[in-house]
């Protein structure tokens, strides 16, 4: 199976505060934790040519169960957090400079956190 990243995905960074009312993004989303705070990851390359590095977040368990069973992708265990949490972890990670929202095997929504 192939990634895909949507020609047109919803691209947002805003104020904190601001993203209930505007984000497309869960109030709570599943990482993929692979131990010691480390967490599955992807960068992605935009249809305008902009190269993005961000933590990779899923709608549902199912959906994070299904990205690690694609193979060549990182497999761990699932964890629920919030829209906020997941923030805070990718804001805390030097490389990191978004959130990549995936359904299936695209990336639907990219939220930048710098």
């Amino acid at each position: 199976m192939a990634i895909e990243l949507l020609e047109n995905p919803l691209i947002s960074s805003f104020e904190e505060g601001m993203w209930d009312s505007i984000s497309n993004f869960p109030n709570e989303i599943y990482l993929i934790s692979v131990g010691e705070g480390k967490y599955a990851c992807n960068n992605a390359t935009t249809p305008d040519g902009m190269t993005v590095n961000g933590l990779s977040c899923f709608p549902s368990v199912d959906d994070a169960i299904g990205y690690m069973a694609v193979p060549g992708m990182l497999s761990g265990e699932t964890k629920r957090v919030t829209f906020e949490e997941a923030r805070e972890i990718a804001k805390g990670k030097p490389v990191l400079d978004s959130l990549l929202l995936w359904d299936g095997s695209r990336i639907v929504e990219i939220h930048f956190v710098r």
